[in-house]
């Protein structure tokens, strides 16, 4: 790794952390330069501009989902080592979060329907075993139920205990929709 990717490698983690947190609206170029102690030059000088640093940005998620990918690939259910790797991985999950928020900005969409593509394909086993139902269902299902996490999910109450509790909700719904289309 050059100076240069090591330079700029540190102004696109703290970008990262930053917009996991709060978005693009808090990734002031001027801000960014002040918490890392650098001038605002060297940020023009890696980047050029505010559009290339988000690009690079979407990159580096990418980058970090694809990465991420096979560790849920060994899972056999969703279980304790499941929610483990999500607390983990609370920082690219709430990136993919703002995502969603900001997906009203075409790069910012484009990066949140590829890495839906990533997540489905590791995740789809898991989930087809976990509720036991055909796969065609359990990915409509998926889709509600990982929408809904999004709406729902801050980097507050981002913890293991919010996260079991909101799958077996979602657990629960889906039993309870399954018996009452079974009774009818």
């Amino acid at each position: 790794m050059t100076s240069n990717d090591v330079s700029s490698g540190t102004w696109l983690n703290l970008g990262y952390k930053l917009f996991s947190e709060e978005g693009h609206e808090g990734l002031q170029i001027e801000r960014l330069a002040r918490i890392l102690g650098k001038n605002k030059s060297g940020f023009y000088h890696f980047f050029g501009d505010k559009d290339t640093f988000l690009e690079r940005l979407m990159e580096l998620h990418l980058e970090r989902e694809e990465a991420l990918a096979p560790k849920f690939i060994v899972l056999e259910k969703i279980d304790s080592q499941f929610i483990r790797l999500m607390v983990e991985n609370k920082e690219a999950i709430l990136f993919q979060t703002q995502l969603v928020k900001n997906r009203d900005l075409k790069l910012f969409q484009e990066t949140y329907h590829h890495t839906n593509q990533v997540i489905e394909g590791v995740v789809q086993s898991v989930w087809v075993k976990y509720l036991g139902v055909s796969e065609e269902v359990s990915m409509k299902y998926w889709r509600l139920i990982r929408d809904t996490f999004y709406a729902r999910v801050t980097s507050k109450t981002f913890n293991q205990e919010w996260l079991l509790d909101f799958i077996e909700e979602a657990k629960s719904i889906l039993s309870e929709a399954q018996n009452n289309s079974a009774s009818s």
